[in-house]
């Protein structure tokens, strides 16, 4: 198989970092004290619990974890080279399937992402994983550009069922307008 998960490594993330798709630049880069991916590199492998790297064919591709920033509350974080969409089913599985339960087993309250206003890539797979926008703030960083907090909640967990909410929601409202556009019924159709 051509994608391989391993645990994050610097030389890998590092690889990753240098390499990052323009809008993840644009969006951490600013944010980190230097600057450099070098030491974004250095933090994403540092920030403990969670951290992997996701290859194809044997080159770093992908970084992504998630680390405890409060009492119970997790920073999810991802970065990637323009080679993601070779590695990006991979890692949405491995999200779903492995890390946010293990972030849930923890006892987790809460987990969050930010997201620079314009990384319209990024908000769809954030809310494809079940992670909701819940906040927009302006001037976040030296950049003054508009963010925005994605986020997952054990409530909304408990209320919702699971984090497949967004997805059927988001079905739904799809289908309900189709029905409307058409002006068919499930029922016309039997």
């Amino acid at each position: 198989m051509p994608s391989e998960l391993v645990p994050a490594v610097y030389g890998d993330v590092v690889f990753i970092a240098r390499r990052m798709r323009a809008l993840d630049a644009e969006e951490i880069l600013p944010l980190i004290w230097s600057g450099r991916p070098e030491d974004l590199a250095a933090m994403s492998c540092s920030a403990g619990w969670f951290s992997t790297v996701a290859l194809y064919d044997g080159k770093p591709v992908a970084a992504y974890g998630a680390s405890l920033s409060r009492p119970q509350f997790y920073r999810v974080w991802m970065f990637a080279t323009d080679d993601w969409p070779r590695v990006a089913l991979t890692v949405t599985r491995d999200i779903r399937q492995r890390m946010m339960p293990a972030i849930l087993e923890t006892g987790a309250v809460r987990a969050d992402c930010w997201s620079m206003a314009g990384h319209d890539v990024a908000h769809r797979w954030l809310e494809m994983l079940g992670a909701v926008r819940e906040a927009s703030l302006e001037d976040y960083g030296p950049t003054r550009r508009a963010f925005h907090c994605y986020s997952w909640t054990r409530s909304r967990l408990e209320r919702d069922g699971d984090f497949d909410h967004v997805r059927r929601t988001i079905r739904s409202q799809n289908t309900a307008g189709a029905i409307a556009a058409t002006g068919t019924t499930a029922a016309a159709g039997a």
